[in-house]
């Protein structure tokens, strides 16, 4: 009996042991398995700039996970059992999505892709602001605006205005980056003065190159600028004027005290009612003359000059840098109807403007020290014809003696012109038969070759007449009559041409002037560069320089006594 009991006893024992076993092996079944999360049925998706995500590896079996594109890593790579894995996605090179696979081999469970899905840079072109504000005027070293454009297209640059441009830019179209990867670059535009009192508006839009580049949003910023103050067209307006001229000319001297009468302002002179020339009756109280001097601008003269309605004189002077400049006189000087007298001395200009032909009153016109590399071809009697005095003296940029050095400089030298080029039509020529002129000076210029000579009975030029010396008092220039000599700048008491290039002889019409000795000839005259060298290689300097005047004497024996008295005097 007792035996029976212990076999009993094992056979349940081992019943009990089986069942375990088979309890056990069913819980082993339920954890084997291979588990990716949300990422069994879906794609991993990620943007253009790429990351990491997080992934959960759930089994209890090894694993290994393979990628084969560059762009795309996993870490770790393998494991065994449940593990976190991160994806590290780079930043995308294209605008169009790009897609791979991560491999996960596990040692029994089946394997299993997850798709990695990445999307490309969309196309953009994209500015920081859409709206920018600038002044009505400042300094010309801070007339600009810098804005930022971030893009992955090849673009160029439109201004749009509603009437004359002002803004500009030297960058027309930028290139994108080698990748889609947008990338920001930095612009600048150069915006003018407002001369008018309303704001202005202009669009700057940024517009792809290819028209396959679609972007979603325009590029546009719109640039507003302040309105410039009002100028009305009476006294008033006339300080207002003269202010804001003295600050854009950037002059070293200090602003007038508008505390004070304008008729006490330095430099400034008033319209009287019993001035003579008055030339209306409003004009009393405004301003007839006007002179700025140090200075510091790269350009024109401002556009509030057209508001001194009723100027008379204007004279500018003594820029910086004058031989760095290359300025180019606007138009808004040429609106002073009543302007007789305009100096614009070592300022930097190289160029006058169509409407300068308007200034018909003129009379008296300094564009010394300039840059100019010739005369302008508008300066001529018939346009205008009351002009008394023109004065080019120093128009250089460098100073040096030998022309043979003068193409080495890219904007030109100065004042340059060869008589011998065209002798019968250059712009010297053209001047000398001004026959209105009272003063005439070119020193200190590149002129070369002779001083032209006339023939009486061509190019309009006469022969002094018996009326000519009836007007100098008698027989005191019957030479000139009496010989047929050309009657060249008969008005003109002033000629300088000294320092020049000049070689050959001197015309007869020149030695045997009327005003020959007013013109103080042994220097303003005769005396060329010293030690100058013309193109062709020789020292420059007149052949027939007299050594006395006693030939001029002696065919004006009234000189004699009028000018050897006068040297005498002042001797004593």
């Amino acid at each position: 009996m007792a035996v029976m009991k212990n076999i009993i006893k094992i056979m349940f024992s081992f019943a009990i042991a089986v069942m375990a076993v088979a309890c056990a092996d069913e819980d082993n079944n339920t954890n084997v398995g291979f588990s990716l999360g949300i990422y069994d049925t879906n794609p991993l998706e990620m943007n253009s700039v790429g990351g990491k995500e997080k992934l959960l590896v759930e089994t209890n079996e090894s694993w290994v996970a393979t990628v084969n594109v560059p762009w795309l890593r996993i870490s770790p790579s393998n494991g065994v059992g449940t593990t976190v894995c991160e994806i590290f996605v780079d930043s995308s090179l294209v605008n169009d999505k790009r897609e791979t696979s991560i491999r996960f081999t596990p040692d029994v469970s089946p394997i299993k892709n997850v798709v990695v899905r990445q999307f490309g840079f969309e196309k953009i072109i994209a500015v920081k602001e859409d709206v920018i504000n600038i002044e009505s005027s400042a300094n010309i070293d801070k007339r600009f605006f810098e804005t930022e454009v971030t893009t992955n297209v090849k673009f160029k640059v439109e201004c749009d205005f509603d009437g004359e441009e002002w803004l500009s830019t030297t960058t027309k179209e930028v290139e994108c980056g080698p990748t889609a990867r947008p990338q920001s670059v930095k612009l600048r535009f150069d915006w003018k003065m407002n001369t008018v009192p309303e704001e202005r508006k202009a669009e700057i839009r940024f517009v792809p190159v290819n028209e396959s580049d679609i972007l979603e949003n325009p590029a546009v910023i719109s640039v507003l600028q302040k309105p410039a103050v009002k100028i009305e067209d009476n006294r008033a307006g006339d300080s207002i004027a003269l202010i804001v001229i003295n600050e854009k000319l950037n002059c070293w001297s200090e602003a007038w005290d508008t505390n004070e009468n304008m008729q006490y302002w330095s430099g400034v002179k008033l319209w009287e009612k019993t001035d003579k020339e008055l030339p209306s009756p409003d004009a009393v109280g405004r301003v007839r003359s006007v002179e700025y001097f140090l200075l510091k601008t790269e350009e024109s003269i401002p556009a509030e000059i057209k508001h001194l309605k009723y100027l008379e004189s204007l004279s500018i002077s003594s820029n910086t840098n004058t031989m760095l400049l290359n300025i180019d006189l606007g138009p808004e000087v040429c609106s002073l109807e009543h302007l007789k007298n305009l100096r614009i001395f070592a300022y930097g200009l190289v160029s006058l403007p169509d409407e300068f032909v308007n200034l018909k009153k003129l009379e008296v016109l300094d564009l010394s020290a300039n840059n100019f590399n010739s005369i302008p071809e508008m300066l001529t009697q018939e346009n205008f014809p009351n002009l008394k005095s023109l004065n080019f003296v120093s128009s250089r940029r460098y100073n040096f003696a030998d022309l043979r050095k003068k193409d080495s400089y890219d904007d030109g030298v100065g004042l340059y012109l060869n008589t011998e080029v065209d002798k019968t039509n250059n712009a010297l020529r053209k001047l000398l038969l001004w026959d209105t002129l009272e003063e005439l000076a070119l020193s200190n210029c590149y002129m070369e070759g002779s001083v032209p000579d006339f023939t009486v009975g061509e190019e309009g030029v006469v022969a002094y007449t018996k009326k000519d010396v009836d007007a100098w008092g008698g027989d005191t220039i019957q030479y000139l009559a009496d010989n047929h000599i050309p009657k060249i700048l008969p008005k003109c008491s002033s000629l300088r041409l000294n320092l020049n290039f000049f070689t050959g002889k001197l015309p007869d019409w020149l030695l045997y002037h009327p005003y020959l000795l007013e013109w103080g000839p042994e220097v303003l005259i005769f005396n060329q560069y010293e030690k100058g060298i013309n193109t062709a290689g020789d020292v420059v300097g007149f052949d027939n320089v007299p050594q006395t005047f006693d030939y001029y004497y002696d065919v004006f024996p009234g000189m004699r006594e009028k000018y050897e008295l006068k040297e005498e005097v002042s001797y004593e």
